[in-house]
């Protein structure tokens, strides 16, 4: 796929919709994945789809996180998530979890704000969230700043890990702390999501929402963590649950041990997305109803 300015903008995307000739298209691009929209949002089939039924709902101005969205519009944002998490759930028969990345820039650049609905599996219990979203914060050395080694202060991730796992753990120093869900979940109110981000991003700040089906492991913090971490965390928890998928992982790994199946850049998922695409036409069709004051529209 060809790299381009505004990756997620509506302009093109609703364009190259009225360009295909049938639908669902026979292969993928950039833009031609739109599948739904509202008078201010859009749904598109999102790239990197290693679970079934993944969309992404983006704003059509140009705003860099949710918590920016003026206040008219927070009910057909809300509605829409609630309406399209239920369909998802329907269609795949497992549940859903939505997370978004504020004010990320994931794009490496001009960006909008985007809300990940991924479906994860039923099986994935609230002791395997957990588990999976604290390896995550721990592969990431989250809250970790830099570390000492040696008389040298390093701050790379990468030399971070490989002096901690090469070296004793008396013969360095961590300046900062290993966070955990436990450190994170509280940092801001979840329940009002997106509400209650916005005085932080107006100071030019980061957050990471991640909504699941236990509150126990959902969370809005206000640290600044590495992109795609909602995906890594579903992940994780999927290759816990789901043998086959474990399987599929592990070849991979074995082929390439740099591989992060995780990340959309190095494995689109192509197929999924098409099918994507195609399983969720019925479900749009039964909320088109509840929808329709924000002039819903899908394609079929």
């Amino acid at each position: 796929m060809k790299t381009v300015d505004d990756a997620l903008s509506w302009d093109k995307f609703y364009s190259e919709s009225q360009k295909r000739k049938q639908y669902p298209p026979k292969k993928i691009d950039l833009f031609n994945r739109l599948v739904a929209y509202t008078d201010n949002f859009f749904l598109i089939s999102a790239i990197g789809a290693f679970t079934p039924g993944y969309l992404m709902i983006i704003t059509k101005e140009l705003l860099p996180s949710f918590s920016l969205v003026e206040d008219k519009n927070l009910d057909e944002l809300n509605l829409l998530k609630k309406y399209v998490s239920e369909i998802l759930k329907k269609t795949y028969k497992r549940n859903v979890v939505s997370f978004e990345h504020g004010m990320c820039a994931c794009l490496g650049g001009l960006d909008r704000a985007h809300l990940h609905m991924m479906t994860i599996n039923n099986n994935v219990n609230q002791k395997i969230l957990k588990e999976s979203i604290n390896k995550v914060l721990k592969d990431r050395r989250a809250g970790i700043n830099s570390i000492e080694y040696e008389g040298y202060t390093f701050e790379n991730i990468h030399d971070i890990n490989q002096i901690i796992s090469d070296s004793k753990s008396n013969s360095y120093k961590i300046n900062g702390k290993q966070l955990t869900l436990d450190d994170i979940k509280n940092d801001l109110n979840l329940n009002e999501w997106p509400i209650s981000s916005r005085s932080h991003v107006m100071k030019g700040g980061h957050y990471v929402y991640f909504n699941s089906p236990y509150k126990s492991c959902s969370f809005l913090t206000n640290k600044n963590f590495q992109t795609q971490m909602g995906r890594q965390i579903i992940f994780e928890a999927e290759k816990r649950v789901n043998p086959e998928f474990k399987i599929f992982s592990d070849k991979i790994i074995r082929d390439n041990l740099f591989a992060n199946i995780w990340k959309w850049q190095e494995f689109p998922f192509k197929d999924n997305m098409l099918s994507t695409m195609n399983e969720m036409i019925d479900g749009f069709g039964s909320i088109k109803n509840k929808l329709k004051k924000f002039n819903f529209k899908y394609f079929y």
